[in-house]
């Protein structure tokens, strides 16, 4: 099987910030052989031609996790499911800002002005930012308009758990929501304070980030360049990257079964 894992940026230049992480599976686990970034592997760092590179290697896994929120909460949106919601983001908002504005407008018309920021019902437990929220808009709002829109709109691939299919599961590819540092928190592994190029505390970031590759399970195994690309990435995309595939053998070694609540329009995040 094979397993992509996907730390996202929906920066400028995305392209440099998105890393994607390869790996194979076996009875032993997660094998990561490789871990590059967009700029690389679409020669250009520039979101709109990154985005388009990564929307074509994605489907070419047989299951991928990607570090974005997948829906926002239902309270901003008048959406039922989620389906119906991939096909309606597109068209309504501009940009991320228009997105956070109107949403942070709509919450606290609908809280008396108490809250700006809702969270979706799966964020809570986790610890996760609300998805309009101005440290994670731009991911929100390219991931979903840019990378889950075409695939979805296309039929190229499935989105576990929120897309309902009669019969077994087909061959297309299966991605799902992650987020590396619930899936570290689950580990017992550093889950902050291990990305930051220009924190003057460089010798313990990369001290953290030793430790979480060194932590990582038995069953995931990472290739020489992997685990040196894992542990010299300053900002911490590259080990995000292996995580998120982490995550994502974990889901799909499960089925993608569920094992707490979550709004079927607002997504799922897998740990």
């Amino acid at each position: 099987m094979d397993i992509n894992g996907v730390d996202f940026s929906g920066a400028r230049d995305a392209g440099r910030k998105t890393w994607l992480a390869e790996a194979t599976t076996d009875d032993d686990g997660l094998h990561v052989e490789s871990c590059r970034s967009l700029a690389t592997l679409a020669g250009t760092a520039d979101r709109a031609p990154a985005l388009v590179e990564l929307v074509d290697r994605l489907q070419t896994a047989d299951a991928a996790g990607l570090d974005f929120s997948f829906g926002l909460p239902a309270a901003v949106h008048d959406c039922d499911a989620w389906p119906e919601f991939v096909r309606w983001f597109p068209g309504e908002f501009d940009d991320p800002d228009e997105m956070g504005t109107r949403c942070r407008e709509r919450a606290e018309y609908l809280t008396d002005g108490d809250r700006t920021f809702v969270p979706r019902v799966t964020d809570e437990p986790l610890g996760a930012s609300s998805p309009y929220h101005w440290l994670v808009a731009h991911q929100t709002f390219y991931g979903v308009r840019d990378v889950l829109g075409p695939l979805v709109a296309n039929g190229a691939v499935t989105v576990e758990p929120m897309q309902e299919f009669e019969g077994d599961r087909d061959d297309r590819p299966t991605l799902c929501e992650v987020y590396p540092a619930a899936t570290l928190r689950s580990l017992d592994l550093p889950a902050q304070r291990y990305k930051d190029p220009a924190s003057d505390e460089g010798d313990a970031y990369a001290e953290r980030r030793e430790r979480i590759v060194a932590g990582l399970p038995e069953d995931c195994t990472l290739a020489p360049a992997v685990r040196e690309a894992a542990l010299d990435d300053e900002g911490g995309d590259a080990l995000d990257a292996v995580v998120a595939a982490y995550a994502t053998y974990r889901a799909s070694r499960d089925g993608f079964a569920t094992d707490r609540e979550y709004h079927p329009a607002e997504g799922y995040i897998y740990v």
